[in-house]
């Protein structure tokens, strides 16, 4: 099995994705040995994978990878965007939304979405967002999790842009593997329909 990194630039990856200098020894190590074992089995692959994806959700730059897109989203700098997700973790700065499985975290977007409801949206896994129909656009990014639209036939997943425009109507279900947090800025409300 080839590596797809080369072995120069582990160190290097270990560096970005841990938050702490145990967690970065850890990950070099882990990353040596992988880079060291051109044999290895896909179990031993597996399990380096595990560590090193445990690490890094773990890690308070979980979502540095989607800063680039999300300081255009939201019109925020990294600072800015690592300053909402440290109080995001805060359970307490989370409020319920309109349904028990459903969890809202409201901050003030820059000044090109101003004027417009900026937030994090929180899912159970596994639960459904039911039909609805989109009284002004609305834009999401989603950050963990994925979710599949019912009327696009189509999975969304990290990293992903899903626009739905005023007029729209659709239904959304969670992924059963774990809860789904969404980036959204809205321009309207949504309307609950066939309820």
């Amino acid at each position: 099995m080839k590596s797809l990194t080369p072995a120069s630039e582990l160190p290097e990856i270990a560096a970005e994705l841990a938050h702490d200098d145990a967690e970065r020894a850890e990950l070099a190590e882990l990353f040596a040995r992988l880079s060291a074992a051109p044999d290895a089995t896909a179990t031993d692959l597996a399990r380096g994978r595990a560590r090193l994806l445990s690490a890094v959700a773990q890690s308070d730059e979980r979502y540095a990878p989607l800063f680039g897109k999300l300081t255009r989203f939201f019109d925020l700098s990294a600072e800015a965007l690592r300053a909402m997700f440290e109080r995001a973790a805060n359970e307490a700065n989370w409020e319920p939304g309109p349904a028990p499985w459903v969890s809202l975290f409201h901050f003030q977007g820059g000044p090109a979405v101003a004027g417009l409801d900026t937030g994090l949206v929180r899912f159970k896994k596994g639960m459904p967002h039911p039909p609805h129909r989109h009284l002004g656009d609305e834009r999401v990014l989603i950050l963990d999790g994925s979710y599949f639209d019912q009327e696009e036939r189509r999975w969304y997943g990290p990293g992903d842009l899903h626009h739905m425009r005023e007029g729209t109507q659709h239904s959304l279900q969670m992924t059963a593997e774990r809860d789904v947090l969404l980036a959204v800025v809205m321009a309207g409300e949504i309307e609950i329909v066939g309820g």
